[in-house]
């Protein structure tokens, strides 16, 4: 068990008398992951968990109205959206005065203002090459003087953060420059990523490997206790300046109940929040029952049957007032080839042949209606509705579901039962074995058995190998695996966020699957730089081809999110960015004590 315990205070710190009145001490968050967390430290991991706690730990430059549909920028740590010239190559941010990190002994005893030269590090952590971050594609290839500075460490193995760029300057105390090699108007949305979250220098260095299990930041929230894969506990942070919410000038799809809530109000309201790792969907399910959990932010796709029986919630939850929230995520779930793998990977007919044999075996829309119980969309491209440049008119025929094909491409190129036991062997005559590697976390066994049975109807033995969700996100970011899941929740909602999981030079932890393909390659760059049109969309759908030719991927789905709310929380409401926005919500105490004794 890891417990962080720190004080909050300075000697005569006054503390923000807005933060102090909203947080309520005696009130207290229950909710629940569905697998561990990895750690928190925005720059170093991309898994979900971690990422919901950092989110509520450290502030970005901006983010995102916190109701509007679709997603609107506003302004965070900025004082107001970027002043953006030379042709979308020159972005200006001017940072909000009086913004103070979470006191730590990192800070020798001052109070510590957050500055532009603090986003400038940051930033910077995204693309260290000596801490193999998995999100240098925000940056690389991009910022003005950042590849020669990353070439350099790589070559040192020692990245100089005092080593002034032109691209990534703070011209005073509390104004950033970011100057680009090409236009890239997707750059505000890169700087509302989680990721991007801004970190203190000092900090860092202290607690050098152990950093992610120290987070300071300047946000709501502060990590109060952690015991690893099993509890992380959040405290309102009492040097926080405290917010208010009113919808964006222009924002649309705002949810007038849910805004009527938070109005007049100022956040966070609730105290604490204790975060409970149940990687069991029965258990997560019964939690909330009991009222055990107050949210339960992600139904099994086997419960909805049971609380919201064709899409509509029961009469029994509606009479308890429970709140219910369904809406498509802007997220892709699929099945992932190692392209350096020697068996499934490759570019020769005959590797593609058995990737594609693979894909054609797996009937997705049993996929859907049975493992998922219809609470999910077919994937047919790399790219997630709700996003720019997303094409629901797009379908892969390439792939679509015909055991027969299969088998017939698979005798074509060699892939053939030569002793008679049932199974395939590869084309050299030596046996072929899939494995496929998952996480022990959560009830996976339907699909599992969908995997088995798809591949047995082509002939092909599958063995699958379990460990523990971070572990399995390291053997993926590292290519030590065959054949892997995978899903991608949109860090902005744009098609590029999803491209770059494919682009070659993001191979590693970025580009699990190590695909690399030229005609791709220049047409992410392309679309990385070009705004949304109909050109753009045409790009973006040639490259869906291209992946969908060469089959590094076997798309499944896009997930349908159904979350439910106890009746006495309010202020929720489940976001595109995956987020849990635990700064909005509050508990009515009253209700709550009155529906527990009923």
């Amino acid at each position: 068990m890891f417990s962080l315990l720190r004080s909050l205070l300075l000697p005569g710190l006054l503390l923000s008398s807005a933060a102090l009145a909203a947080a309520d001490s005696g009130k207290v968050l229950h909710a629940y992951f569905g697998a561990p967390e990895s750690g928190f430290d925005p720059a170093a991991y991309s898994d979900r968990y971690s990422l919901e706690v950092t989110s509520n730990i450290y502030e970005t430059l901006l983010g995102y109205d916190y109701l509007a549909r679709p997603q609107k920028l506003v302004p965070q740590l900025a004082e107001a959206l970027p002043q953006i010239s030379d042709n979308g190559k020159t972005f200006v941010f001017r940072i909000k005065k009086g913004i103070y990190f979470t006191d730590d002994p990192a800070f020798g005893g001052k109070r510590r203002e957050l500055t532009a030269q603090d986003v400038v590090y940051s930033l910077q952590r995204l693309v260290d090459p000596t801490a193999k971050a998995p999100w240098d594609f925000m940056l690389k290839g991009k910022v003005i003087g950042l590849d020669e500075k990353i070439a350099a460490g790589q070559k040192s193995g020692r990245f100089d953060y005092d080593l002034p760029i032109d691209g990534l300057r703070a011209l005073d105390r509390y104004t950033l420059q970011i100057r680009l090699k090409k236009t890239d108007y997707n750059l505000p949305n890169i700087l509302a990523a989680p990721a991007t979250g801004v970190v203190a220098r000092e900090v860092v260095e202290k607690y050098g490997s152990d950093f992610s299990a120290h987070p300071v930041g300047t946000g709501p929230y502060v990590l109060k206790d952690w015991q690893r894969a099993t509890r992380i506990v959040l405290q309102a942070n009492p040097q926080y300046r405290g917010e208010t919410y009113r919808p964006a000038a222009g924002a649309t799809g705002v949810d007038g109940k849910v805004a009527q809530e938070l109005a007049g109000k100022t956040f966070p309201r609730i105290g604490t929040i204790d975060i409970r790792i149940i990687e069991s969907a029965q258990g997560a399910y019964l939690a909330f029952e009991s009222g055990e959990l107050d949210v339960l932010q992600g139904l099994g796709a086997e419960f909805t049957r049971i609380v919201a029986p064709g899409g509509k919630l029961g009469e029994a939850y509606v009479k308890r007032g429970v709140k219910y929230f369904r809406e498509p995520e802007a997220d892709l779930t699929y099945l992932q080839f190692n392209m350096e793998n020697p068996v499934v990977g490759g570019y020769s007919p005959d590797k593609i042949a058995l990737r594609r044999a693979m894909a054609m075996s797996m009937n997705q829309a049993k996929l859907i209606s049975v493992v998922a119980n219809n609470q999910a969309l077919a994937a047919q491209s790399p790219v997630a509705p709700g996003i720019t440049g997303y094409d629901p008119a797009f379908k892969n025929t390439l792939n679509s579901y015909s055991p027969a094909r299969a088998n017939a491409l698979l005798d074509r190129f060699g892939y053939k039962d030569v002793d008679g036991d049932g199974w395939r062997e590869l084309p050299s005559g030596k046996p072929l074995l899939i494995t496929y590697t998952t996480s022990t976390g959560g009830d996976r066994r339907d699909f599992e058995e969908f995997l088995l049975k798809s591949l047995k109807g082509i002939g092909i033995k599958l063995e699958i190998r379990k460990m523990p969700f971070s572990e399995l996100v390291k053997t993926r970011q590292s290519g030590q695996y065959q054949f892997a899941g995978a899903a991608w929740g949109a860090d902005y909602p744009d098609a590029e966020n999803f491209m770059q999981l494919l682009y070659g030079p993001n191979a590693g932890p970025g580009n699990e699957s190590r695909f690399r393909n030229r005609q791709f390659d220049a047409l992410y760059e392309d679309i990385a730089t070009s705004p949304d049109s109909p050109e753009r969309n045409a790009k973006l759908r040639q490259m869906s081809r291209i992946v969908a030719a060469y089959a590094p991927w076997i798309y499944n789905s896009h997930r349908i999110g159904t979350s439910l709310a106890q009746p006495w929380i309010s202020g929720y409401k489940p976001h595109p960015d995956h987020m849990p926005h635990f700064k909005y919500l509050d508990i009515d105490l009253a209700a709550k004590a009155a529906a527990k004794k009923r």
